[in-house]
């Protein structure tokens, strides 16, 4: 297995308390409220980032950027209370992965240097719904060759 795919297991495996996280060969079509809240990591919600970097001191050596996005899943838009209703599960939420990052920055030794990550709350879009939630945008720098 790879730098990327190790490291995304890895970010999958972390355990944030009162949440279920998926990998990403494991990530369902869509959830159910039994399911929620959850982790899915949408790599195609993070961005571009600046890729393959040469290390001008040793041929074969480089540093790959990616972003990753992490999406927080924690109830559906309708049907609820709205984000007044949600907030609290949210914030919870949000504590309880910011204390998952912070024992874990390098995802089991995955990454070289510790991650980085920005949060954004609000509406998160998956699988065609949109849930109150959270993403957080991933910053990676691996090392290959």
């Amino acid at each position: 297995m790879g730098v990327l795919a190790t490291a995304l297991n890895n970010l999958a495996a972390v355990t944030v308390s009162g949440v279920t996280s998926y990998a990403p060969d494991a990530t369902p079509d869509g959830l159910t409220r039994a399911q929620l809240p959850a982790l899915v990591i949408l790599p195609e919600l993070g961005g571009g980032s600046p890729g393959l970097e040469p290390n001008h001191f040793s041929a074969g050596d480089g540093r790959l950027t990616v972003r990753i996005a992490h999406a927080l899943l924690v109830e559906p838009v309708a049907g609820g209370l709205g984000m007044r209703g949600a907030l609290p599960a949210l914030a919870d939420a949000v504590d309880a992965y910011a204390e998952a990052m912070a024992a874990d920055p390098t995802l089991s030794g995955a990454l070289p240097l510790a991650l980085r990550f920005e949060a954004r709350l609000g509406v998160v879009r998956y699988s065609g719904v949109d849930y109150h939630g959270a993403l957080f945008t991933h910053m990676w720098t691996l090392f290959v060759g």
